[in-house]
């Protein structure tokens, strides 16, 4: 049944697909020449529908489906447009209620009899944000069988393969959604891989490739804005960096993630009552565990020691409403705890969780760091450079390497120390003036 059914909707459901990786297999007009004229009523209801997404507001695209879904609870296609519609909310919102909403709209649309392979395809996107990287895996396997021609699901594939620390396979699987689906998700993930691999350069043509796609949805071009600033802000190019999250902002004004930001730019740069009321801000907005535990660490840096443990404090509150909601927080929280030195050896043992099951470099480090936090600094070598081996340029892994040679006593940790500032001079709120210190 969802054969038939698929012909009847791929066309509606390729101007939403950009969420989850792409489109489906084949050119709009393939889709078109195989539907018949009584299908094509049906698709021109679904096109009308998910014309609304790009209007900027979500919320109400979601209520048009959730109408239709409570109209006819068998409609299989609109639970299935509500499921990947769901993810997006929880990707504007921050909010992990939205992971058990899309989960349940998925299931329900294979119950219905819904295009098998997408609904594959969005359980294996939700099972990856849920940090369910082996669950993810399988289901954009399966995905791939039914339909080899969707490069979307190469998306979510690659996605898995990547946070399971298998890049060789992740980044074939890359390359093969950017043939079969070339636009802004498959260019983003590109950048992404070449920026694992050291080549910031390299990584930002591919961000600057997926901005001269088609994009129906603002926030997805905002987003590819935002990480085209990030890579220069990791480069340490502050201003460059601040130009590419104002730009974001000029296409999507109150773009949460540009603000964000903007005012990492800020704190950098020293301007911290600014960097606050920003953050203050975005947490507001778009409480994740992320920009909180930015907001503490600048508050920590500008001497408001106070406001900053209740910033931190709301960290493992969050933390705890993902886990509820279905999100491994293992390496998260390890990361965080890692960083501010407290509970180590709990935070080492999660730091090993972590990697036992995802084993990708960020997780590989977290353990090296927990090592070295615990003394055991020769083990925490081993892993260090280990995460390393892709060659990537990320200042902070390398700082932690030129710690891990300080604890060892070997005279190399300053030019480790020197590595880390020329990578990026304003890498951490925390740790830059460590760096800066001991380079000299």
């Amino acid at each position: 049944m969802w054969r038939s059914k698929a012909l009847v909707i791929a066309g509606a459901l390729a101007a939403v697909l950009v969420l989850f990786g792409g489109a489906l297999g084949g050119t709009p007009a393939d889709h078109v020449l195989r539907i018949d004229s009584s299908a094509a009523a049906e698709q021109d209801s679904l096109g009308a529908l998910i014309a609304g997404f790009s209007t900027r507001n979500t919320a109400a695209y979601v209520g048009k489906l959730e109408q239709r879904v409570a109209a006819n609870p068998a409609d299989g296609d609109a639970l299935t447009l509500l499921g990947l519609a769901y993810q997006q909310r929880a990707r504007e919102t921050g909010d992990p209620t939205f992971y058990g909403l899309s989960d349940r709209a998925l299931r329900r649309a294979a119950a219905a009899g819904g295009h098998r392979p997408l609904i594959l395809q969005g359980r294996a996107a939700l099972a990856n944000t849920r940090h369910r990287f082996q669950a993810g895996l399988a289901l954009a396997r399966r995905s791939i069988r039914l339909d080899p021609g969707n490069g979307s699901a190469y998306g979510a594939l690659g996605d898995a393969l990547l946070n399971l620390g298998r890049y060789d396979g992740a980044f074939r699987a890359y390359d093969q959604m950017a043939v079969l689906a070339p636009g802004i998700a498959s260019y983003t993930r590109v950048a992404n891989a070449r920026e694992l691999i050291g080549r910031p350069a390299a990584a930002a043509e591919a961000d600057q490739l997926a901005l001269q796609a088609d994009s129906t949805v603002p926030e997805q071009v905002a987003w590819t804005m935002v990480q085209l600033g990030n890579i220069r802000f990791n480069t340490g190019r502050l201003s460059a960096a601040a130009g590419a999250y104002r730009q974001a902002l000029a296409h999507l004004p109150g773009y949460v993630h540009a603000e964000a930001g903007l005012a990492r730019v800020e704190a950098s740069e020293g301007r911290y009552p600014r960097a606050i009321a920003r953050l203050r801000h975005i947490v507001d907005v778009l409480p994740i565990p992320a920009y909180v535990i930015m907001l503490g660490d600048v508050l920590h840096v500008s001497g408001r020691e106070p406001e900053a443990r209740r910033e931190y404090a709301l960290v493992g509150v969050i933390e705890r409403l993902f886990a509820a909601n279905g999100v491994r927080t293992e390496l998260q929280t390890a990361l965080f705890d890692l960083d501010h030195n407290r509970n180590v050896a709990d935070a080492l043992a999660r730091a090993r969780v972590a990697y036992s099951s995802a084993p990708s470099i960020y997780a590989e480090d977290a353990v090296a760091l927990g090592l070295l936090r615990s003394g055991r600094c020769g083990e925490a070598r081993e892993h260090s450079a280990h995460a390393l081996r892709l060659g990537t340029r990320d200042a902070l892994l390398v700082f932690h390497r030129a710690m891990i040679e300080r604890c060892l006593g070997d005279p190399s940790a300053r030019s480790w120390f020197r590595r880390a500032l020329a990578i990026n001079p304003h890498f951490s709120f925390l740790w830059t003036p460590v760096a800066r210190r001991e380079a000299r």
